[in-house]
């Protein structure tokens, strides 16, 4: 069992640090330890959190290598060596490399207005104060909207934080990661492309341009609640205007993302927690093309066609799943996907093209594609699918039927007429 020892300095006494798990099992040893270290001439108390015993040597002036002796003699049941950063923080935390802790995490949430507090799953979040009608139950020192939730973050990155920037951006970037997932739902329901002021900013950035998360470990630890502010992603974007009106009870899909939120680990529960942040960050992003672009590749991963599907297999796969089977549907998604891959993706990725150089309205592209997307979300969360498979034996069992199969032929025919083109069915 390793242990660092820290010498007195100054005004402080010396420490003796071990990972708190390992002692457990040997409480007896500790004791009669303290009995002989007491006996060699030191004052000495364990710590609370049970991961290490404070100590001074009563100013007997003892050297750094008697008083390792000592304590190696006291302690025969420990692997004791010499810290050498003097900060028992920093000690502790390479002795913890696998430990994590409960933490209750709050994340400021601008540009984004509601009512009254709501969850969503594990996260709950919290109008600004003069809205609130429990303030008293409010755990942040933040006077706003902000994002309530419980996770575990590691202990060695808590003890940490304030000793550099770096250390406190780790944490701060992973409280915010988990914030946006959030957030990603949020989004889902209440923001478009074609009006970008009601998407909120990005979690826990406030108009400065700094990040600020609070932290309140939970359980048995010498550490204090944290109140982290800092320049973490040195790129962002920042909403100008208002952002969305929440109601916290209107909500696509509800039930089938507060699972999401809450853990669901199916495939295809991850493929649409992986499409929101996909969308999460087409919304910041500052180029019209990489929004459109990147909105093609979610779509493209969260209906996952198999390989060969190309063409108008893959065209009419995708038309089919935004459809949910609807004929009327199908035939004006066909269509207009199939527009926006010739006349939009393609000339974007083999061309060269810019948008202002094509015959679209980006916005408009961009809205239509996330339409996409959330009637495909819908569709899992409607027939609660789990599987890619489930997803593309749904589809093929529509586009099987006589009545889609003489659809898309027509399309296809009065399409590849109108591009030129030479005619080629595909086959289901």
């Amino acid at each position: 069992m390793k242990a660092k020892l820290l010498l007195p300095r100054d005004n402080y006494s010396g420490n003796l640090l071990w990972m708190k798990a390992d002692l457990l099992g040997k409480e007896t040893l500790l004791t009669q330890s303290l009995r002989e270290i007491v006996a060699l001439g030191y004052w000495a108390s364990p710590f609370p959190e049970g991961d290490g015993v404070t100590f001074n040597d009563n100013g007997d002036g003892k050297s750094g290598q008697q008083v390792l002796a000592d304590f190696v003699v006291a302690f025969p049941w420990l692997d004791v060596a010499m810290g050498e950063s003097g900060d028992s923080n920093l000690e502790l935390a390479d002795l913890e490399a696998e430990a994590t802790i409960t933490c209750t995490v709050i994340v400021p949430l601008e540009r984004v207005f509601f009512e009254e507090p709501f969850e969503l799953g594990p996260f709950r979040f919290v109008c600004q104060r003069d809205l609130d009608e429990k303030p008293h139950d409010r755990l942040a020192d933040w006077d706003g909207d902000y994002l309530q939730f419980d996770t575990e973050l590691k202990y060695q990155d808590l003890l940490r934080v304030n000793r550099a920037i770096v250390h406190n951006d780790v944490v701060i970037s992973k409280c915010l990661a988990l914030a946006e997932h959030a957030l990603d739902v949020i989004r889902f329901c209440f923001s478009s492309f074609d009006r970008p002021e009601f998407t909120p900013n990005p979690a826990g950035q406030l108009d400065d341009g700094t990040y600020v998360v609070e932290i309140i470990p939970h359980g048995r630890t010498h550490l204090k609640p944290l109140n982290l502010k800092g320049i973490s992603r040195p790129m962002s974007a920042s909403n100008n205007w208002l952002g969305p009106e929440i109601d916290g009870n209107d909500f696509h899909a509800r039930e089938f993302l507060v699972a999401m939120l809450g853990g669901q680990s199916d495939e295809l529960a991850l493929s649409v927690k992986a499409a929101l942040r996909a969308c999460r960050q087409s919304f910041y992003s500052l180029g019209e093309e990489s929004k459109f672009l990147n909105l093609v590749f979610a779509l493209d991963g969260l209906v996952y066609p198999k390989k060969h599907w190309t063409g108008w297999l893959h065209h009419t796969y995708v038309a089919a799943l935004v459809s949910h089977g609807n004929l009327a549907r199908f035939k004006s998604v066909l269509v207009r996907y199939s527009e926006l891959y010739a006349d939009v993706r393609n000339p974007l990725v083999h061309k060269g093209k810019d948008f202002y150089e094509l015959a679209q309205e980006p916005a408009q592209c961009c809205q239509d594609l996330y339409g996409f997307i959330i009637d495909v979300v819908e569709l899992i969360a409607d027939l609660r699918l789990t599987t890619v498979e489930e997803l593309n034996a749904q589809a093929k069992q529509w586009l099987a039927t006589p009545a889609f199969k003489s659809c898309y032929e027509e399309e296809i025919q009065r399409i590849s007429g109108h591009r030129g083109e030479q005619v080629k069915f595909p086959i289901w």
